[in-house]
């Protein structure tokens, strides 16, 4: 009696754990630890011009991104770059007296990057840069036409999100147009406030790398 119940019972055992196996094999999901898709890494270079607003004008700004594209999808790098404008100012020396200013800025940090994949010619992407900026005010000489020396510096903090509409031209080459705004933070320049350097910008970019 014994031995027979042993068998059924050996029997039973081996019956479910064929069905389990099989179950198993049929749905991936029971496993802890599966195989998943490749993340697709590439890379891509890109100069950019804005035309954004500064101080009590607007300027032009150039410059160029680096980033690593993880799925075609998220972008993480460095971007960095300065006005080639002059952006002059009244503003008060040290003395009180009210004089022309001249401004030098440049500013960049990490860029990062959320894009929209599409099959059509176009697609969306929502960039961000998070660093600081540096910011030089020089007392404009009226008789040389040229800068005569520094009166302050100083340093702010930015942050730029944009939206930008790219053209899918290529596997290599995507150009895009946007509109962003810089905001700046924790000024240390008595002469200029954060406001001062924040402001609406209109950018055209490129984008050189593998799509």
């Amino acid at each position: 009696m014994k031995t027979t119940r042993s068998i059924l019972f050996i029997t039973f055992i081996i019956a479910f754990s064929n069905l389990y196996s099989q179950e198993i094999s049929n749905n991936e999901s029971q496993f802890i630890f599966k195989n998943s898709k490749p993340v697709d890494i590439s890379l891509f270079l890109g100069p950019e011009v804005k035309f954004t607003h500064l101080i009590n004008g607007f300027g032009a700004y150039a410059g160029v991104k680096a980033a690593i594209l993880f799925n075609n999808s998220f972008a993480l790098g460095l971007a960095g770059g300065g006005f080639v404008t002059e952006t002059v100012f009244d503003g008060p020396t040290r003395d009180g007296v009210i004089d022309g200013l001249n401004t030098i800025m440049g500013y960049g940090g990490f860029y990062l990057d959320y894009i929209i994949p599409s099959k059509m010619p176009f697609q969306i992407s929502f960039p961000t840069l998070i660093g600081a900026g540096g910011v030089v005010l020089f007392e404009k000489s009226t008789e040389a036409l040229r800068d005569e020396k520094m009166v302050e510096g100083g340093v702010f903090l930015i942050i730029e999100p944009a939206v930008n509409l790219e053209m899918n031209v290529s596997k290599f080459f995507r150009p895009g147009i946007g509109v962003g705004y810089r905001l700046a933070f924790r000024g240390d320049m008595d002469r200029l406030a954060p406001k001062d350097v924040s402001g609406l910008s209109v950018n055209l970019n490129f984008k050189f790398g593998s799509f």
